[in-house]
């Protein structure tokens, strides 16, 4: 049963969600991490780089996503930082969308709560939603 949810209730548990998947001290919150994500973000060419690195950040980010919460720690520490710098890209461009949905005021159409993990899985792989 679709129901209609506010942008800014989406957005709470958008938060929740990638900090509990991605934001974890061993992942995409990591001191080389951040660095790599700036540096990343202040080069002329990140809209290319972003390309070039699509379909491997969808692989990882599917890959995350399929590990169980206890074996992501090991996962992050075997991935190099500038993968999860373009992960942590993902987060930040689904951020930004939610973020101005809330400005907006929206209501969107999801299939429930229990839905909500497909949604956001769409969002982090930049398919429309």
């Amino acid at each position: 049963m679709s129901t209609a949810m506010t942008a800014q209730e989406i957005g709470e548990a958008w938060l929740a969600y990638v900090t509990d998947t991605f934001m974890l001290e061993d992942g995409c919150v990591r001191p080389e991490v951040e660095e790599e994500y700036k540096r990343l973000e202040s080069e002329d060419a990140f809209t290319q780089h972003r390309e070039l690195w699509r379909s491997y950040t969808d692989n990882l980010i599917e890959t995350i996503l399929q590990t169980p919460a206890e074996s992501r720690r090991q996962l992050f520490s075997t991935t190099d930082h500038r993968s999860l710098a373009y992960v942590q890209d993902r987060v930040q461009c689904g951020t930004e969308m939610l973020t101005a949905l809330v400005q907006k005021g929206l209501k969107i159409n999801v299939e429930g709560t229990e839905a909500l993990p497909d949604f956001f899985r769409q969002i982090l792989l930049q398919n429309q939603v």
